[in-house]
């Protein structure tokens, strides 16, 4: 099996999807996709800092060359983060109408306008949180 390791998704958790198989997590790439740094040397910020890495393909950033400000870090670290090419909705769990995919600005993740309930016809204006971010805080 190497470095792979089964991980429950939303299938599991959502009876909806019941039928979607658990996906495997990626072996994450030891260096920045941005600055090419490690987590011995951000080669922006000459220091160390710690690599998110995409549970789908494995790519992986420093949370500073993501943007990601240190609470979207904490957040994005609890769960099976996706990069953004990777990116599917957290309710149907499909990729498909990316045009359509909001993502949260507290946890960094993807949903369909129309997943959502209610769904959303328009993209709202400025920062938008999901229900569970909302809920966690």
């Amino acid at each position: 099996m190497g470095d792979e390791a089964i991980r429950p998704t939303t299938a599991s958790i959502n009876p909806l999807m019941a039928d979607l198989k658990p996906r495997r997590t990626a072996a994450p790439n030891d260096y920045c996709d941005f600055c090419l740094g490690d987590a011995v040397k951000n080669k922006k910020t000459n220091k160390p800092e710690l690599l998110i890495s995409c549970a789908d393909c494995g790519r992986s950033g420093h949370p500073t060359c993501l943007q990601f400000t240190p609470s979207l870090t904490g957040v994005v670290l609890q769960y099976r983060w996706q990069c953004i090419e990777c990116k599917s909705c957290g309710i149907c769990g499909t990729s498909d109408n990316d045009d359509q995919l909001l993502f949260c600005d507290d946890g960094d993740r993807g949903f369909h306008m129309f997943c959502l309930n209610p769904p959303m016809q328009q993209p709202p204006e400025g920062r938008w949180s999901c229900k569970l971010c909302l809920r966690s805080q």
